[in-house]
């Protein structure tokens, strides 16, 4: 059974109106970006089901799913949508959310991203074989890494990857941009978390002043129920009571 959060969407639909300029509401389930989605048989939500899911908030289960971080971005699910909803630009943007808030994403996406964004930051430039070899410490898999093996060493021996990282003559300025962004980018998803959590606390306290009301009422309804009866309940005549004592005698 599917729960519907309608505050947590209607939260995250108002921010991807304002990231994105998409509106997950004007989706109506057609299907065609699951159908077009070259990616889709690594996902384990198709993209039709993630637009469903956010419009019924389950925000959460979105962030935590390996559909947001397998996505390869090739927008074929934008130029699908008949709706015109840039629905590539979600994915982004969900993924986005799910690195600021540092979520233990599936399939080593995490450890992938940080690795590829650490060495672009670092170097102002992507160097293909120390990018991998971090992305390999991060994983603490050597099977994965021999596995590659294969695949590297023709590209080194063709001189497509160096051994020497290079660094540009903007690294510098590249590496202040990414941190300042996911300084911003977290900063910002703290807030929002913040806020989530002060609207949960009052709509939890407005469901218990209402809960006590609606307690209250029932007692004074019950009470004033059983004054009236007990107001027309005629007290015993003494002849009557006399009768009673010798019959009980």
């Amino acid at each position: 059974m599917i729960r519907y959060d309608a505050n947590q969407a209607a939260r995250y639909r108002d921010r991807l109106l304002a990231e994105v300029e998409a509106d997950v509401r004007d989706c109506y389930q057609c299907g065609n970006c699951s159908a077009g989605c070259p990616a889709a048989f690594t996902f384990d939500y198709q993209p039709n089901q993630v637009m469903r899911m956010l419009q019924v908030g389950l925000v959460d289960r979105v962030l935590d799913s390996t559909a947001v971080q397998l996505c390869v971005q090739c927008l074929t699910c934008t130029g699908r949508c008949p709706r015109d909803i840039d629905i590539a630009g979600i994915f982004e943007d969900l993924k986005a959310v799910a690195s600021a808030q540092g979520r233990d994403v599936p399939e080593h996406a995490k450890t992938f991203n940080e690795a590829f964004m650490n060495a672009v930051a670092r170097f102002g430039r992507l160097p293909e074989l120390y990018m991998m070899g971090m992305f390999y410490l991060g994983t603490m898999s050597p099977k994965m890494a021999m596995g590659d093996v294969g695949l590297a060493l023709p590209m080194v021996a063709r001189g497509k990857m160096g051994f020497i990282p290079r660094r540009s003559k903007g690294a510098a300025e590249v590496g202040r941009i990414y941190k300042k962004t996911m300084a911003a980018a977290k900063a910002r998803e703290k807030a929002m978390a913040e806020a989530a959590a002060r609207e949960k606390a009052m709509a939890e306290a407005a469901a218990r002043e209402a809960a006590s009301a609606a307690a209250v009422a029932a007692q004074a309804a019950k009470a004033s129920a059983a004054k009236p009866a007990a107001q027309g309940a005629e007290p015993a005549k003494p002849g009557e009571a006399a009768a009673s004592e010798v019959v009980a005698a």
